[in-house]
């Protein structure tokens, strides 16, 4: 698995260079043959030399196939990624550079072109499997056979003519090697960074809310936002003074980690946004309203309770929840931490500490926006520390879960 998606991610990146490459060759090769080609078109000097018409013929077509790559990456993005047409491309783009070679190098003498054109091939375009190495073979065939004709059988002048060809093939075969080394190498450096680099967003979305985590990796401040109702909700587990003095610390620990875990997965559930423990507080929020909020204190007692049948234990959350307006972004810029700020914060930490254990006590506020959906007893006088009494609803279950019980008690 891991070498189909290296092959498949050579295949992309070699076939995206080869483009980039056709594209600046499309526009830079009219002008540079226009320029080399000009003192033969001035002088008709083309006519005494016989590799002009040659090498004017190879200038169009590398133009044309330079052309075509682009337009297909163009028009048919399914190539990328795909290894035939990286394969079609480098058979030709040899191809092309062994009609230079023939038509510069037995016509002229001159070899630049071809060990550039064999070179950028050996070292840029790099091919999934092992195919290019045939192609540097056939080549050179091609220009020893030229050689050998235009020698007319003097083999002392057919090896002078073919020691630059074997030079340059020998050398493509080595690049060939080292760029499917280096590009090995580069892959396997490049997943591992992108590993890397989804831990670290995956702590920062477990800090942080995803649009804050998201302008901080932007490298932007994420400014604090003020929400017309935040629901603010605050849970406490009852009597844990006297539970923690029994138990060494490691355990302690232990403990509050095993019921914060179940507690963070059922905010994510719930579509809640958890801000912070405190001790043995939990402290949660939805930007949108109190309903995630009520679900979530009825799914907290449900997994307290579960946690005492499962470690014989007796404890209890007191949760409060108000909603209203309230600013929450992030502070500072070392160690940055998702908070929320205002007087419905406060006023749900009192009523969190005004809860009877085992209950979850609301406001006038989460009552309206929630009756419709849960079931609530009335609590006439609540007081709360510097608010004075106030009238407060202990929340029991889901309208769901409470229409049969009250289905069945007129029978």
């Amino acid at each position: 698995m891991q070498e189909v998606a290296f092959r498949e991610w050579l295949a992309a990146r070699s076939w995206g260079l080869a483009v980039r490459y056709c594209r600046a060759v499309a526009w830079l090769l009219p002008p540079a043959a226009l320029a080399a080609n000009a003192p033969y078109l001035r002088t008709s000097g083309w006519a005494d030399d016989p590799g002009f018409l040659w090498l004017l013929a190879w200038q169009v077509t590398a133009e044309l196939v330079c052309i075509a790559t682009v337009l297909a990456d163009r028009w048919l993005p399914r190539l990328r990624g795909r290894e035939w047409p990286l394969y079609v491309f480098c058979a030709v783009f040899l191809a092309m550079t062994t009609w230079i070679g023939l038509a510069d190098g037995a016509l002229r003498g001159d070899l630049s072109l071809y060990a550039a054109g064999s070179t950028f091939v050996a070292a840029v375009i790099c091919t999934p499997r092992p195919v290019r190495r045939p192609m540097y073979a056939l080549s050179f065939a091609a220009l020893g056979v030229a050689a050998g004709f235009g020698a007319s059988g003097d083999a002392a002048a057919t090896v002078a003519a073919l020691v630059n060809p074997f030079c340059v093939v020998v050398l493509c075969m080595e690049l060939d090697r080292l760029t499917l080394s280096r590009a090995r190498t580069l892959y396997a450096q490049t997943k591992r960074a992108e590993a890397e680099r989804e831990r670290a967003d995956s702590v920062l979305y477990d800090l942080l809310p995803v649009h804050v985590a998201e302008q901080l990796k932007q490298g932007e401040r994420a400014p604090a936002v003020k929400y017309a109702n935040m629901g603010v909700l605050f849970a406490d587990i009852a009597g844990f003074t006297r539970y923690a003095s029994r138990l060494p610390p490691d355990a302690l620990v232990m403990m509050l980690n095993q019921v914060f875990s179940r507690f963070d997965a059922l905010a994510r559930e719930h579509g809640v946004e958890k801000i912070k423990t405190l001790g043995d507080g939990y402290m949660a929020v939805a930007h949108d309203g109190v309903r995630g909020l009520c679900a979530l204190a009825l799914a907290m007692h449900e997994a307290m309770a579960a946690y005492n049948r499962a470690n014989g234990t007796d404890l209890s959350l007191r949760i409060g929840i108000h909603a209203g307006p309230a600013v929450a972004g992030v502070i500072g810029t070392q160690r940055p931490l998702y908070d929320a700020w205002g007087d419905t914060v406060n006023v749900a930490s009192r009523l969190e500490s005004a809860a009877p254990p085992g209950a979850t006590l609301v406001s006038a506020a989460v009552h309206a926006q929630a009756a419709g959906r849960f079931v609530f007893d009335a609590v006439p006088c609540v007081p709360l520390r510097d608010c004075g009494s106030v009238k407060g609803w202990l929340l029991q279950a889901g309208a769901a879960a409470a229409a049969p019980a009250r289905q069945a008690a007129p029978a």
